[in-house]
């Protein structure tokens, strides 16, 4: 059985005018059908996509009327792919050629090659012959990479051509074309097209030897994987990417770009793994990887068309300004001062609806003493902020920077306070809120942490669940004052009023306790609530004991015994994977006598490790302290016999689950 070919898309070509010229004088008004046109021809045989199919046509007429024309069709499925038509004076042979065209999904199969002759009264004879139509296997296919390197590939199934490449990239481009550059395969902008050299983008979630793929016929390609991690890969020949971003998602950043360029901190975080989490809400982005500025610009919308302040808030805001303001930093040359341009001027980041940022490093993005600017609509002239309460203006009731308002400064110019002194240094975080209009909108300056210090500003008893890094530094704000006490577990502090972070890193809940004088920290999930422990030995340990145990103090009024509850129980901090610490002082964290506590898998009834049997289990061996193992109190931390503790001694308590939550190992060592 044949099978008929079927032309996928839009390809109808427009019939020719049937020419209907003579020699001599007809009358055409009242013309009268007369003869009989013949067709002549033997069968065409096969032909190839991408060919030319020729052959020879025999016209004639039964009865000797002159011919007019033969027209020529190519059909797929009953639809003109191609077509010509050829003008016929007299009788003869006529030779006529078609083009077969490449096209993608279509399968080998029968194609008619469609014949109409048409005499000069207009009598018709219309002939159909079958043309065997297959899809070509090419034994020179190549993979050409973004930089022009050659891969040879091999064909396997039908029309699926491979080859393996190695990488250290997730992302690589390039596209496939035949040596004699015959078919080429790339990208049309959106999609593979036929004639097209344009870079495919491949995605893989392996690096080093990769399969590369491409299917002839469907034009399906390989690797073209899903991955969590997204990259953005410049090189110099393609230094802007336009694309979707999300928030919170992570981005790998390569190529072009180097670790010692200034990849702007208001749209991406680094993260542990060395990845970058995008900060800005979901949207169109340009990316701009400047090398002569070691500058990795964002800003919102396209090259062409950057997204400019709607009347509703949403859009984008950016900076204009003197020498004093500029990113990557004050020395760059793209400093050119009140020039207006993407190139040259500051794009905030919204980090939340209508909310927009800006941080700047004094000595690095702004100048000490040199503070003029502006914020406006667009990277160009037209709407901008002003302070006298029009229909776009600022508020700020900042000790340091005000809002010009036409008296003394110009209207909405920031700029420096009288008396107002900047260090080097030290940052500062401006955000605009539109939110409540576009009229007398806040504008909040907040100073940050010292250079390389993450700053955390408390509530009393508003836990702030975060994202933080092991060795990150933090630097806190707000309520907590330099005589609290930090959990020594969680942080360590540096005698500067920061703090190492020493935990592995994660979601973790920051409170401050004002009638303690105590900032708590403790693993959370993604709600925000406090982790629990898992099958897999991950998650939090808690204590919950009698008076016996607490932080900050055994004195402080959170002691409650056995109450359950974040604010009453002792979270032990994950140092690695599995593994869980908490050090208690005696006479401060810890009672010398009547010592009974347990260790559970949430702040609260739930999980708890044993000491005789069950799914969690602890075993120890240590000279202070022993798990009970008997039926009443199974898993109570009691004083060994004959034990005494001293006032000032500190224990640290260690629990290893890696070799599994029943398999559980409590050590204590005396500091």
């Amino acid at each position: 059985m044949k099978t008929n070919i079927y032309r996928i898309g839009g390809l109808l070509l427009s019939a020719a005018l049937f020419m209907l010229t003579s020699c001599i004088d007809e009358d055409y008004k009242n013309i009268v059908q007369q003869g009989d046109p013949l067709i002549g021809l033997n069968a065409l045989g096969d032909a190839q996509m991408g060919e030319t199919v020729n052959f020879t046509v025999n016209c004639t007429d039964k009865t000797g009327e002159r011919l007019s024309t033969l027209k020529a069709e190519l059909l797929f499925t009953n639809e003109a792919v191609d077509a010509t038509t050829i003008r016929t004076k007299e009788a003869g042979d006529y030779s006529v050629s078609l083009n077969v065209p490449y096209l993608q999904y279509i399968p080998n199969g029968e194609a008619k090659v469609r014949l109409t002759l048409q005499n000069v009264t207009t009598s018709t004879t219309i002939v159909e012959v079958p043309l065997n139509v297959e899809r070509p296997h090419f034994r020179d296919l190549q993979f050409i990479t973004a930089d022009s390197t050659v891969y040879q590939m091999t064909e396997g199934d039908d029309y699926l051509y491979t080859v393996t490449v190695p990488t250290a990239e997730s992302a690589f481009k390039g596209y496939f074309m035949t040596r004699d550059g015959k078919y080429c395969f790339g990208s049309n902008g959106s999609e593979i097209e036929l004639g097209q050299k344009g870079c495919i983008d491949f995605i893989t979630n392996n690096t080093g030897n990769v399969e590369v793929s491409f299917n002839t016929c469907d034009y399906t390609f390989g690797p073209n994987e899903e991955i969590t991690i997204q990259p953005l890969n410049f090189t110099e020949a393609e230094n802007v990417i336009t694309r979707q971003m999300q928030q919170g998602r992570e981005y790998t950043i390569g190529c072009t770009v180097a670790d010692d360029w200034f990849i702007d901190p208001d749209f991406f975080e680094l993260n542990d793994d060395g990845n970058y989490v995008f900060r800005a809400i979901d949207g169109t982005y340009t990316l701009t990887a400047y090398d002569n500025y070691k500058f990795l610009q964002v800003y919102s919308g396209t090259a062409s068309e950057p997204t400019t302040l709607q009347a509703d808030g949403t859009g984008a805001i950016w900076v204009i300004g003197g020498n004093g303001i500029n990113k990557p930093f004050l020395s760059t040359k793209n400093n050119n001062g009140w020039w207006t341009g993407t190139e040259w001027d500051q794009a905030t980041a919204q980090i939340k609806e209508k909310v927009y940022q800006i941080t700047l490093t004094v000595g690095k993005q702004l100048s000490a003493t040199d503070v003029n600017f502006k914020f406006f609509g667009q990277p160009n002239w037209g709407t901008e902020f002003k302070g006298d309460g029009s229909n776009y203006s600022l508020v700020c009731n900042s000790d340091v920077f005000g809002v010009g308002d036409g008296n003394g400064h110009d209207n909405g110019n920031i700029y420096l306070k009288d008396g107002a002194t900047l260090n080097e240094g030290d940052t500062y975080i401006f955000t605009i809120d539109l939110t409540g209009g576009t009229t007398n909108a806040p504008l909040t300056i907040k100073k940050g942490a010292c250079e390389g210090a993450q700053l955390v500003t408390l509530a009393d008893k508003e836990p702030q669940a975060m994202s933080i890094k092991k060795g990150a530094t933090l630097q806190f704000d707000g309520i907590v004052g330099s005589d609290w006490y930090i959990d020594p577990d969680f942080l360590k502090d540096n005698g500067d009023g920061t703090y190492t972070f020493l935990c592995i890193s994660g979601q973790y809940a920051i409170k401050a306790y004002s009638d303690y004088q105590y900032v708590q920290v403790y693993p959370v999930n993604d709600e925000g609530k406090p982790a629990t422990m898992q099958t897999d030995g991950t998650g939090s340990i808690w204590v919950i004991g009698s008076d016996c145990v607490n932080k900050p103090f055994l004195t402080s009024a959170n002691n409650k015994g056995w109450w359950t509850d974040p604010d009453w129980d002792q979270c032990m901090a994950p140092i690695a994977k599995g593994v869980y610490r908490i050090t208690l002082t005696v006479g401060q964290q810890l009672a010398a006598t009547g010592v009974n506590f347990k260790f559970f898998g949430q702040p609260t009834w739930g999980i708890e490790f044993n000491g005789q049997g069950g799914d969690y289990h602890l075993d120890s061996d240590n000279e202070w302290f022993r798990v009970n193992a008997a039926d009443s109190d199974n898993g109570n931390i009691f004083l060994k016999d004959g034990v005494t503790l001293t006032d000032g001694d500190t224990y640290v308590f260690t629990i290893d689950l890696t070799a599994g939550v029943a398999n559980g190992v409590l050590t204590v060592e005396k500091k």
